[in-house]
């Protein structure tokens, strides 16, 4: 008797001992599922914050207007949304090409950033022209360019005159050209300085790119009265323009200054001597 009640008060002790392990082992499992799941989706996670691109940067301080050589570049894996547009993928790429403008060490090497040669002087006045424009000189006198007033970073219109037999035996005088900035009067000329890291210019298909150097007028710059040229940013059409009205004896050009910023003129009006001598209508 004895031991079958023994035999009888052991019984729920075994199936409490076997639910409790039972429910250890349950526990177990679901923690090591429930952590398998969390890693498979930090493993995702991490794919997406990891993909690369192999840039190309300057491994130390580059300055402007230095050519860039192959120990001056690396390589580096950099996160795909943090990848520059136009930067090149391998140094070949930008070997020999010189820096637009300062580049710090660790910074991406862009098509925007090189150029195509090296200027080898830094007041080179070549520095300040914007992309795609000339400088190109007009002659001046003290009267022609506005009583000898003028500063480097001034804008202008420039007016032909025209006159004599080969232009119908009178005077006329057109504005050939509108908002041209003056680049140098003689030889005092703006000088070339890094751009801001937000100047920008904007190609023809919306893009833009840095501009690298920009002109600023010097502290100390002068008037130069008796300057006997000024010098203009324009583009390569303007140029011609303004090559053949030089080449004629009978053609002057006279610069006018104007305020930064003025709208330009549409279709201004030829001048000629006849107009102050018509009759007065009735």
């Amino acid at each position: 008797m004895a031991t079958a009640v023994a035999t009888r008060g052991t019984a729920p002790e075994g199936r409490n001992r076997l639910l409790v392990i039972g429910a250890l082992v349950f526990g177990l499992i679901t923690a090591v599922l429930l952590f398998v799941a969390l890693q498979n989706n930090d493993d995702g996670d991490s794919a997406v914050q990891v993909t690369t691109r192999d840039v190309v940067v300057v491994s130390r301080d580059v300055s402007a207007n230095t050519i860039l050589t192959e120990d001056m570049l690396s390589v580096e894996a950099v996160p795909a949304d943090q990848v520059l547009g136009n930067a090149y993928a391998v140094t070949n790429l930008a070997v020999g090409l010189p820096a637009r403008y300062p580049l710090q060490a660790g910074e991406q090497v862009t098509s925007a950033k090189v150029g195509l040669d090296e200027i080898t002087e830094e007041d080179d006045l070549a520095l300040v022209l914007p992309p795609g424009m000339r400088a190109f000189a007009v002659e001046a006198s003290e009267i022609s360019a506005v009583g000898g007033n003028l500063l480097p970073g001034n804008v202008v219109d420039v007016i032909a005159v025209f006159g004599g037999e080969e232009f119908g035996g009178f005077t006329r005088s057109e504005t050939v050209l509108q908002d041209i900035a003056v680049l140098s009067i003689a030889q005092e000329a703006l000088q070339p300085v890094p751009a801001s890291s937000s100047a920008t210019d904007e190609t023809e298909d919306g893009a833009e790119t840095g501009t690298g150097i920009e002109g600023q007028r010097d502290d100390e710059v002068e008037r130069q009265p008796d300057a006997q040229s000024v010098t203009l940013a324009v583009d390569l059409n303007q140029a011609q323009q303004l090559a053949v009205l030089q080449s004629q004896d009978d053609v002057q050009i006279w610069l006018a200054l104007r305020r930064p910023g003025d709208p330009v003129v549409d279709d201004p009006q030829p001048a000629t001597l006849g107009s102050f001598f018509d009759p007065p209508q009735n």
